[in-house]
């Protein structure tokens, strides 16, 4: 079990954080989809079935 103890955090590159609270920043503000959608055209195509709880 000691080899799985880490003795080091994880480091974030600058551009690594900044990418991750532009696809956050996306998500809550519900842009993500679209954003999608223009990076890939295909993306969209398909009309999405209704989810059941």
């Amino acid at each position: 079990s000691k080899r799985f103890v880490k003795k080091q955090q994880m480091r974030w590159t600058p551009r690594g954080a900044h990418l991750l609270l532009q696809v956050r920043t996306q998500v809550l503000n519900d842009e993500l989809r679209a954003s999608f959608e223009r990076w890939h055209p295909g993306f969209g195509a398909q009309d999405q079935a209704p989810l059941a709880a």
